[in-house]
């Protein structure tokens, strides 16, 4: 596949012969225009409940600090916004089967669901499980007997009209460090990967990592873990559909951890939501209809960027990435993963694991590269327009405007741009 590289000066835009792209790509954006969904469900005629669990004190391994006092502030927040809760602490595995039952005895009856998980976690073979108090996990054989399958709460939970999962147990993790030492002591696979997998959901179902999958997640140094903190806050905010909340809660997590931990929203929700509904009429600004999500805020070399993007279905994007001395190299989309979440979007994205790594070299400039993408709201551009569109982007960029259009209609471009810095 070939590419073109641009170099962006004030008053030009210079060619620099390509070559073929190799399979470690370097630097990446994301730019997203999200379309107002449906009207959501009056808050006061829901049929609201919430299952809360905080798992702090393993048997095995030992205490985390922060789990239980995670589920008692996510409980309390969720109560305040109308949610009948059942808050759980510690549970072993007989407990978590039980609360599971009663789940599924309440889902035929309910509008809202929501699980909430702090505590231990592991993936085996691409499948989570939830650990138990109680768990042993002396081999990767006895995942499936001693924990409890995330997916088995997920099926109880399609049955509900919308549901919502919060899962915070992607903390470091000592069971998986002694069942990854193991396997590599024995040389062989056990099919264990630090946190969480990536799953696939159904219906208008959204769910939430702490982090990326294959990462960790902080419990934190102080009373409650940076996620948890983060989400009790923006339930309490009034008029904020839940794609747009979580955005928030993104953000926050991301500035408390200087960009070293990004929650992940996977979803095919097509119906909004509303934690706290006052203004039925409230509208959404063009900023809370963008998804723009690069992750870590800081890498060096031999570390990955991983780069997740939502646009609608009538968007084509043109990635790019711009360094400090304005070198910009676009990235093929064939390189992004892509899904149709439904509601007329497409989620562009690439994260370890992903077809193509980006993986940052020696090579790369250091400092403060700019990634993002412009998206022509009209007519497919040509190369040369293109470039004309860079140079013009690039003097925003210059002026700190990292998103807004260039031109007008018909051929008016969209553009969104973040920073994150290689040291």
């Amino acid at each position: 596949m070939r590419y073109f590289k641009l170099m962006i000066s004030k008053d030009e835009v210079a060619v620099v012969p390509g070559g073929q792209m190799s399979r470690c790509v370097r630097l990446l954006t994301g730019f997203c225009c999200l379309f107002l969904m449906a009207a959501g469900l009056a808050q006061a005629e829901e049929n609201r409940f919430a299952l809360v669990i905080g798992n702090s004190s393993y048997e095995k391994i030992g205490r985390l600090g922060n789990p239980g006092r995670d589920a008692d502030l996510v409980a309390k927040s969720l109560e305040a916004v109308g949610f009948e809760v059942s808050v759980h602490f510690d549970l072993d595995e007989d407990g978590l089967g039980k609360v599971l039952d009663d789940l599924a005895d309440r889902a035929p009856d309910l509008d809202v669901a929501v699980l909430y998980f702090a505590g231990h976690g592991i993936q085996k073979d691409g499948e989570n499980f939830l650990i138990p108090v109680d768990a042993q996990l002396k081999s990767a054989t006895s995942i499936e007997r001693e924990t409890v399958s995330l997916r088995s709460f997920m099926e109880v939970m399609e049955e509900v009209p919308i549901s919502l999962l919060f899962l915070d147990a992607c903390r470091n993790n000592p069971f998986a460090e002694h069942l990854l030492s193991q396997s590599s002591s024995d040389g062989r696979s056990a099919g264990i990967t630090r946190g969480l997998a990536p799953i696939r959901t159904v219906g208008d179902m959204l769910v939430t990592f702490a982090t990326l999958p294959n990462s960790v997640a902080k419990d934190g140094a102080g009373q409650n873990s940076p996620f948890a903190k983060a989400l009790a806050r923006h339930v309490a905010t009034p008029d904020a559909e839940v794609s747009v909340l979580m955005k928030r809660v993104t953000r926050d997590v991301m500035a408390e951890t200087d960009g070293e931990q990004r929650p992940q929203q996977l979803s095919q929700m097509q119906t909004e939501f509303y934690f706290k509904r006052t203004n039925a009429a409230a509208p959404e600004t063009d900023d809370q209809q963008t998804l723009l999500a690069v992750y870590p805020g800081s890498v060096s070399a031999g570390e990955e960027v991983s780069v997740l993007a939502d646009v609608p279905q009538q968007c084509a994007p043109d990635f790019f990435n711009i360094t400090p001395s304005n070198r910009v190299t676009p990235i093929p989309t064939s390189y992004f993963k892509t899904v149709e979440l439904g509601g007329g979007k497409i989620r562009y994205e690439i994260s370890p694991g992903s077809r193509y790594g980006l993986v940052v070299e020696e090579a790369d400039e250091k400092g403060a590269n700019r990634i993002g993408f412009f998206c022509s709201m009209g007519p497919a551009l040509s190369d040369q327009q293109k470039k004309e569109v860079l140079r013009r982007i690039n003097g925003q960029l210059a002026q700190n405007e990292m998103s807004g259009t260039i031109g007008s209609d018909p051929e008016r471009v969209a553009y969104h741009f973040a920073e994150f810095k290689i040291n």
